[in-house]
């Protein structure tokens, strides 16, 4: 039996998007934050409503970190929680937890409709549009390239500070860690692209720009046949008037290069932390 009734059915069969509401809970680290924020751009720009309550909510998105213990059993018990209350609705689950468990979330829970890998957020509004009762929708397939594409729409920002992701996966393949099935191998956007968002990201009122990844003094982009490191980019960046402070997280101790040393020293724009 689906749990969809058929009012709600029919709404959705139309695409009608507008007058949905929806609720991203984040789970994890500084980079799903920075997701959910580019989920949430993504759906209101097709028309949809954020909900500040998750139990009221046509669609709630549950955005995973796989890092800590027993982080898949906390996101069944939330979706338990939900759907207790309010069985009515879209539940998806994207990130990190969906990737790792993939397929096997439609057999631990019913109530899951959308399963969504941490590489195709771009594609969520596509999936809630194509929702039907009885019909799972999966994707967790690794396409970095296509999803960074996206990730310099405009999005909304809170407070003076903000999060922008430069690189993501990880080749290290440390014994105790998941990201590298998780996340994919290590993927740089370009600085071109970095320098659009945070100016967006300024002209709103950023001063305070953290730059991403799970080995972000990783990052290594290509531009006309050259290499560009972490301290290029900061270096590019901190010309940028408005943008006060820049900030980076999480680095690796491989990737501390002489070059970005040199760079905490010069660069009165970046933070003396790591």
């Amino acid at each position: 039996m689906s749990k969809y009734n058929s009012k709600d059915y029919y709404k959705r069969a139309d695409g009608i998007m507008k007058e949905q509401s929806f609720h991203v809970k984040s789970y994890g680290c500084q980079m799903n934050v920075y997701d959910s924020e580019k989920i949430t751009s993504f759906l209101t720009k097709e028309g949809m409503i954020e909900n500040n309550d998750i139990y009221s909510a046509d669609i709630v998105i549950f955005n995973t970190c796989n890092i800590r213990e027993k982080a898949a059993q906390k996101v069944y018990s939330d979706i338990g929680r939900v759907v207790k209350k309010n069985n009515e609705k879209v539940i998806a689950v994207v990130g990190c937890v969906a990737q790792a468990e993939n397929s096997e979330m439609f057999n631990r829970s019913s109530d899951i409709d959308i399963i969504l890998g941490p590489q195709s957020y771009h594609l969520l509004p596509k999936m809630i549009k194509d929702i039907q009762p009885n019909l799972k929708q999966l994707n967790t397939d690794f396409i970095i390239n296509e999803k960074f594409d996206y990730l310099s729409e405009e999005r909304k920002i809170k407070g003076i500070s903000s999060f922008v992701t430069i690189q993501e996966g990880c080749d290290k393949f440390c014994a105790f860690c998941v990201v590298p099935f998780t996340r994919g191998p290590e993927y740089s956007r370009s600085i071109q692209d970095i320098k659009s968002e945070v100016l967006q990201l300024t002209k709103q009122g950023a001063k305070e720009i953290v730059l991403l990844g799970q080995n972000v003094n990783a990052y290594n982009s290509v531009n006309d046949e050259s290499k560009n490191k972490l301290s290029d980019l900061i270096y590019e960046l901190s010309e940028i008037k408005n943008l006060k402070r820049i900030r980076y997280t999480t680095s690796h101790p491989i990737n501390m290069t002489d070059d970005l040393i040199k760079c905490h020293k010069e660069n009165d724009k970046l933070m003396p932390f790591l």
